[in-house]
Formats: C-alpha cells, structure tokens, sequence
C-alpha cells in the first residue's frame, strides 16, 4: 500500500474517534481538530508525492498544474472536481496570458492519443461563466483577469455555465481557446494545488 493510501486509512480509522492524553484521561483534541490537522498532513504529503514524482507538470505563481486524463466524454465537471480533490487538488484556474500559454504547450502533445480525429482536447477548469452578465469567474468567486475565447465563443446558451479549455494544434487557431459549455462530457481535467 502506498504513503497516501496508508495516511488515508488512519484518517477514517481515528475520523469518528476521540484522541485523549494516555496520562490522565483529558480530550486534549476534538475530532474535528484532530480531522483538520490530518486534512492539513495529507496535502502536504500530496504535494511532496507530486513535486517528488514529477506529476507537478507546470509550475507557475507559487501554483503546480497538473492534467487528469479519462476517456472521452467521460469527464463532466463533478467528476473532473473529485478527482482532483482525491489527488489533494482543486480544479484549475487561468490566471494570465502566459501560464494560458504554458498549458497548452503542455497538453498538446496528449492530442493525437487523446482524440482519434487528432483535433482537440477538450480540458475541464473550475471557471465558471455567468451568461446574462457575460463575467467569468474563477472557482473563488472572483472575476477571470485573464480570458482567451474560442472563435465563435462565448456562446449565450443558459446551460453553458462551465469554461472548458480547448486546446488543438497551433496551425488551426479557431480550435484554440475557453468556451463556455454545459457541465457534462469532456475528457481532461486541469487541477491545481498551491506549492
């Protein structure tokens, strides 16, 4: 069994337990303490398991970027959500011009093997974007300071509340860029942790 799996199986093993002092028989920690400090250990355990593994692909402003692959379609935005949180992780942001630049150059040797037509890979963020008032935010809640829409994008349909990054060769640059779209299919993850 690996160091994380090992770590998670301790912290349901104490998760609906007391830690007393073997002493005198004091709580010294309420469970919920005791669950946050573990909470606290397994990030910091996932992060040095991703910066020891090579699996931080980008590192940008403090933030390592890394993509989870699934087949296609298979990927809507809970499930793009919970398999970065298992992995320590949240999904991404883009935060400015160049780490946009960054990842695509990342992901774009994953489009053949991805994608049989060879196109594009389309890649889930936890963007969101608000079609009545036309604002993209990031998964805070806070104004995007930096968006690149696809050709033909944003699209005003009402269910389009997801910004999916699409991400083709660079010869075909209308492949290139976020759009808005509903929160299911998609293929790819982009999740982020703080370093």
């Amino acid at each position: 069994m690996d160091p994380l799996m090992r770590f998670r199986t301790g912290v349901l093993l104490l998760a609906n337990s007391t830690i007393s002092s073997p002493y005198d028989g004091n709580q010294f920690a309420t469970t919920d303490e005791v669950i946050q400090r573990l909470s606290d250990l397994e990030y910091r355990l996932s992060l040095k398991i991703l910066q020891e593994h090579g699996k931080c692909a980008i590192e940008w402003d403090g933030i390592c970027f890394f993509a989870l692959f699934y087949h296609h379609g298979q990927m809507n935005q809970e499930a793009a959500r919970l398999s970065c949180k298992k992995r320590g992780a949240e999904l991404a942001n883009i935060y400015a011009e160049d780490q946009y630049n960054a990842i695509t150059k990342y992901l774009r040797p994953y489009i053949a093997a991805r994608n049989d037509e060879g196109i594009e890979i389309g890649v889930r963020t936890g963007m969101t974007y608000e079609p009545k008032s036309q604002i993209v935010y990031l998964a805070d809640g806070s104004e995007a300071p930096f968006v690149q829409w696809r050709t033909d994008y944003p699209s005003a349909s009402s269910d389009g509340t997801t910004v999916v990054l699409a991400v083709g060769p660079e010869s075909i640059t209308d492949r290139n860029g976020m759009y808005n779209w509903r929160s299911s299919g998609g293929d790819t993850a982009l999740c982020q942790v703080n370093i």
